[in-house]
This record gives structure tokens, C-alpha cells and sequence, in this order.
């Protein structure tokens, strides 16, 4: 959870994309990142997340919360505008919903009235990220805190979900208080406590690594590619072996726009893990479980085994990497 003043004047989902990408000391080493055609392997997925994940929020913000705050800030309009009956009756609305709130869930905390998503995502590979790391490590070591600022500010790869909430603690006593200064004529005074009530709204952020996405969606493709190659091979086997020169020709055109194969996606994956490691997402130890899995699956593939068994695993070795995130972010 994160205290923040902001004063905020629309309820919407806003999604913002940042593409970030590593100073020119660290990105010159290579000019295209490798991990750019994988990463847009999973894009639309990654993007189906984000959405999902936003819908998800916004399912829980409150009418009623939303409609004091916007109140409120009708409230703060008509005061400046030198209108007190209407920031009184803006106030009385606000005071209100915010009861009705309260009546019905009085051990609510905190009142969600706003989501927005935020994407930040880091152009590298793991050599020029572990790089940067080690320069950032450097420079916070010996103090040089101002220095590793911009490069701390680059560094991320992930998609965060923040809600706005009313304190309930404050906020509805906030409002009688500026509605008693009101009526007492502290017309000046009643603007500085709402705007105090508008500013000290929290904001609280949930955070999904996106290398970590990536590489869970990039093990879903690898899934759904080893059944069309176990479907193809069966309709070859059943078709025979006598291709036209047409097909023939249709499959050398095709090359060029070929999907990765099984093996291409599961070493994308082990290679967003490690993005995801060098990043910080996660503690020493977390993603060996992971890539043990991984291993399994590139012997079972190798041996043309059946890998049904070692793909649940390895959804479940996901889950519990994303628990073991959430406990963290809740300490």
C-alpha cells in the first residue's frame, strides 16, 4: 500500500504505455533486442492480461464512493466560485453516499473509486539488464545515490494496476468538518480541508512482472504448438508421402512466416525468467524450481515423450511462484 497525495478528477481506466529502454552505455551491445520476436509472440495475450486485470478492478470500485469524491470536488468548485449553498448541498450528497458506503460494509478500509494501468517495458536482454544491474549496485554501494536514479527509474518490466481509494477512517469526517467551517463562514478554511481530504487519498498498486507473464504465456504456446505438431504428424502419416510439386513449393513459401517451434518457446521462456531474476522479481532461489521444470520438459520433447505431466507441473510451479510474489508484496 502506498500513501500518495494526489488529487484526482475523473473515474476511468486508463492504460499508459511506457517503453523504456537502457542508457546508451548498456543498450549499444545490441541493436535489436532477441527477445523482440517472442515478446510479440505473446503480445495480444500479455494485452488480454492487462485488460482482464482492469476489468477485474474495476468490477469493485464503488458507486457510491466515486459519486463523493466527484461531489467533493463540486463542492471545492462552488466554494471558489463563491457559491456556498451549492458546495453545502454538494457536500450533503457526498456525506450521504459515504454513509451508505459504511452501512454497508462497516470494516471497509479503504473505498475504491478509480483504476488505471501503467506499463513499463524494459528494451534489453538479460546480459545488458544483469549489466545495468551491476553499474546500479555499483553506484548505490558507494553511495552515489543520484547517479543510479535514472537508471533505477529504467529499471522494470511490468504492468501495475493502481486504485484509488477513500480512507474511510478520514475522509467522510473530513467533509463534516468542512461543512461545519461552512456554516461558520470559514469559507477559506473549509477549502484547505477538503483539499487536504482530496489530497491524501491511497493509492495502492498490484504489480505483474512481465517476464514472468511472458514466459507462462510462451510455455501456454509451446503447449498448443506440440498438439499441432502431434496433429500434423497424424495427418501426414495418414495423407502419405506423395506431395505435389505445388505443396511442395506452398511449404518452402511458408518458411519465412513459420510460428517458433516448441523448443524456440520454452528457451524464450527460460530466457524471460531469467530477465525476470536480474530484474529483482523474486529472491535468490525462487525460479529453480522453474527451470528444473523447463529442463524436464526439453528432455520429454527431445524424447518425443509425452509431456502432458510435466506441463501441469509446470502451470503449478507458476502459481506457486506468483503466491510466493503476493506474500512478498504483502509484508
Amino acid at each position: 500500500m502506498l500513501n500518495r497525495n494526489l488529487l484526482t478528477s475523473s473515474v476511468s481506466a486508463l492504460a499508459l504505455t511506457t517503453m523504456l529502454a537502457l542508457p546508451p552505455a548498456f543498450a549499444q551491445e545490441t541493436s535489436q533486442p532477441p527477445t523482440s520476436q517472442t515478446n510479440e509472440a505473446v503480445n495480444e495475450p500479455v494485452q488480454d492480461e492487462a485488460t482482464a486485470q482492469v476489468d477485474e478492478r474495476r468490477k469493485k470500485l464503488l458507486d457510491d464512493a466515486t459519486r463523493a469524491l466527484e461531489e467533493t470536488e463540486a463542492a471545492v468548485k462552488a466554494l471558489d466560485e463563491g457559491d456556498t449553498q451549492a458546495a453545502l448541498d454538494a457536500l450533503a450528497v457526498a456525506t450521504g453516499k459515504l454513509q451508505s458506503v459504511v452501512a454497508r460494509d462497516p470494516a471497509l478500509a479503504l473505498a475504491p473509486v478509480d483504476v488505471q494501468l501503467l506499463q513499463r517495458d524494459l528494451l534489453g536482454d538479460v546480459e545488458t539488464i544483469e549489466a545495468a544491474r551491476e553499474e546500479i549496485e555499483d553506484l548505490v554501494g558507494d553511495g552515489r545515490l543520484q547517479e543510479a536514479r535514472p537508471l533505477m527509474r529504467e529499471f522494470a518490466s511490468e504492468l501495475v494496476v493502481e486504485t484509488t481509494n477513500l480512507p474511510l477512517a478520514t475522509y467522510p469526517n473530513a467533509l463534516l468538518r468542512a461543512t461545519a467551517q461552512i456554516d461558520a463562514g470559514e469559507v477559506e478554511i473549509a477549502k484547505q480541508t477538503l483539499a487536504t481530504a482530496l489530497g491524501t487519498v491511497v493509492v495502492t498498486e498490484d504489480v505483474i512482472a512481465l517476464p514472468v507473464l511472458r514466459a507462462q504465456l510462451l510455455i501456454d504456446a509451446a503447449e498448443n504448438a506440440l498438439g499441432e505438431d502431434d496433429a500434423t504428424a497424424a495427418e501426414t502419416e495418414a495423407a502419405g508421402s506423395g506431395s505435389t510439386e505445388t505443396e511442395s513449393a506452398d511449404a518452402a513459401s511458408a518458411e519465412d512466416t513459420e510460428p517458433l517451434e516448441p523448443g524456440e518457446l520454452v528457451e524464450a521462456a527460460r530466457n524471460q525468467l531469467k530477465m525476470a531474476e536480474a530484474l529483482g522479481y523474486g529472491g535468490k532461489g525462487d525460479f529453480d524450481e522453474l527451470y528444473d521444470n523447463l529442463d524436464e520438459l526439453d528432455q520429454k520433447m527431445d524424447a518425443k515423450e509425452d509431456t502432458g505431466g510435466i506441463l501441469d507441473t509446470i502451470r503449478e510451479s507458476f502459481s506457486r511462484l506468483k503466491e510466493r510474489f503476493a506474500d512478498t508484496e504483502s509484508k
